[in-house]
């Protein structure tokens, strides 16, 4: 790795580091649960326009096709969808945790992790897309720990995360940093967990994580296919 490149390395973990954890260095009276952190994410974003430019939006999937970011992602997301919809799980369509609990994650979590972390360490420093998805995968994974009341559900919801950040990570960049493929497969996916009332943690139940694994299942064997099909990508590049 070169000097520059281990420079910018440095430079972006150590400002996703700052903006993923200053919440926790304001006092609690001066912030609110998530709203504190997200303006937080969008402005280190925004900062980083005056040095990237519209390059930035490229970079972090903002550009990318919502037309097939959102049009794949509910195929991908249709084994959780049709399941749930004929389950006898009951259904709540509560608005307001959908917003707090499936939009506002699916979109912001998607554009901090993949969008500014996996895309600036790959197309700003340089980096293969291996390590990348996994240092995002670990992060990811290690701020869901909270999720947790005892120690095992908090292991297992970040072990749950961090298996979904590096699915998430690897759809990103394979898809050519299509942010809006991630945001609709998170979103989506979420807000299942809420409509059905699946489980308070990321863990879920067995029929659950059977829903999840038919979603992964799908997606990485279509993604594949697709790949065939077109010219090589950023994964198959490095």
């Amino acid at each position: 790795m070169t000097s520059r490149k281990l420079t910018y390395s440095l430079l972006i973990l150590a400002v996703f580091y700052i903006a993923t954890h200053i919440s926790s260095w304001v006092p609690a009276q001066y912030r609110s649960d998530y709203g504190f952190s997200y303006m937080i994410w969008i402005l280190t974003i925004a900062a980083c326009w005056p040095l990237l430019g519209k390059r930035l939006l490229s970079i972090t999937g903002l550009s990318s096709s919502v037309r097939v970011g959102v049009l794949w992602g509910l195929v991908f997301v249709s084994p959780m969808l049709v399941g749930f919809t004929f389950s006898d799980a009951p259904a709540q369509f509560a608005p307001a945790l959908l917003v707090t609990k499936a939009l506002l994650p699916g979109f912001l979590e998607e554009l901090m992790f993949r969008g500014f972390l996996v895309g600036m360490l790959i197309r700003v420093a340089g980096w293969r897309w291996l390590p990348a998805a996994l240092i995002n995968a670990a992060l990811f994974g290690i701020g869901h720990w909270f999720q947790g009341a005892t120690l095992a559900e908090a292991v297992m919801a970040s072990l749950f995360t961090a298996v979904g950040g590096l699915w998430f990570a690897w759809l990103f960049v394979v898809w050519q940093h299509n942010l809006w493929l991630v945001v609709t497969l998170h979103t989506v996916m979420n807000a299942c967990w809420v409509i059905w009332q699946v489980d308070t943690t990321a863990a879920g139940d067995q029929f659950a994580n059977l829903l999840r694994l038919s979603t992964i299942m799908l997606s990485v064997v279509v993604t594949l296919l697709l790949q065939r099909q077109r010219p090589a990508t950023d994964l198959e590049c490095k």
